[in-house]
């Protein structure tokens, strides 16, 4: 009798054991049917964006508008959603030619801020960092402003340089869609690379 039941316990093990498996497998492979539990968006198929003027590349979700305007500028822009009259979330690379070769990431990022103060009356500075990027020192500001279009948002702004340049890349989105493409902006900004 108690060989039996043992057995029977031992069986029931097994069988949750597999279960629990299958259903792992399945949470895998099929995340957009547990969209309630998983906030994180779906990883996209991403290009790669080259500039030869500038020597810098940048991956960039293959869904995502790409620009690139006359005040060196590129613009990655997230497909609007349904019924909305603004994109969601976009991330620029901007590059300002280096005047002086005493110029810090430091010395920018201060000036950086001291502009956004006076552009944007509710200009809100979250934090102020240290960052590496492709190797090279720079530097990371998070905050919150209105912009030109009467939206909140929320921005995230990397700033480094070369011998030559400066590159501002700046993550802005509405407060509400931030952490949406939080993932999708950090593995944009991991793929930046110098060209040099």
């Amino acid at each position: 009798m108690v060989y039996k039941y043992r057995i029977k316990i031992l069986f029931a093990i097994i069988i949750s054991i597999l279960l629990i498996q299958i259903l792992s497998t399945n949470i895998k492979n099929n995340r957009e049917v547990l969209g309630l539990f998983f906030f994180d968006e779906q990883k996209q198929p991403m290009l790669t964006y080259e500039n030869n003027d500038f020597k810098f590349k940048i991956n960039y979700p293959n869904n995502w508008e790409k620009s690139v305007k006359l005040n060196n500028e590129i613009t990655f822009i997230a497909p609007k959603e349904r019924d909305a009259t603004t994109s969601p979330a976009g991330l620029i690379v901007k590059v300002v030619s280096l005047q002086s070769k005493n110029v810090s990431v430091e010395s920018i990022s201060t000036a950086l801020i001291s502009q956004l103060k006076k552009e944007h009356k509710d200009f809100k500075l979250e934090s102020s960092s240290q960052y590496v990027i492709d190797g090279r020192n720079g530097k990371q500001l998070l905050f919150t402003a209105t912009d030109n279009n009467l939206q909140n948002r929320k921005a995230l702004q990397i700033i480094t340089m070369d011998k030559n340049n400066i590159f501002i890349i700046t993550y802005k989105a509405s407060i509400d869609n931030y952490a949406k493409y939080e993932n999708t902006i950090k593995d944009m900004i991991g793929s930046f690379k110098l060209l040099s």
